[in-house]
């Protein structure tokens, strides 16, 4: 029987987890700088639901094992899962805060016109 050593977790949590959501923060990027604000809230909302269904997913598998103790593993899967949606909604929301005060200047400028 094989043990996973930490470094195997370590690299298998870097591979499945940090190299999708850095990739996916720079699709939000781009997203968020659209005209409409409605690109820019797919990939928080879409992170919220797989975060949402792989807790459910682990209350459903876990209803039959009744330890106390084992209630705070969906909540620590539904606190990691909804990492990358705080990571995507502080760049939706920079990134929104800059287009909007450039359209504002924007604006501006073309008032004084």
């Amino acid at each position: 029987m094989q043990h996973m050593t930490s470094l195997t977790i370590f690299f298998m949590l870097f591979f499945y987890y940090a190299v999708p959501t850095a990739l996916l923060a720079i699709l939000e990027y781009f997203l968020a700088r659209m005209e409409s604000p409605w690109p820019g809230r797919v990939l928080p909302i879409l992170s919220v639901v797989h975060a949402l269904g792989w807790t459910l997913i682990l209350l459903f598998n876990m209803s039959t094992m009744l330890h106390p103790s084992l209630y705070f593993l969906p909540l620590a899967v539904l606190v990691i899962f909804n990492i990358p949606t705080l990571i995507f909604l502080l760049i939706y929301k920079n990134t929104r805060k800059k287009f909007t005060e450039r359209r504002a200047m924007d604006r501006k400028d073309i008032q004084d016109l």
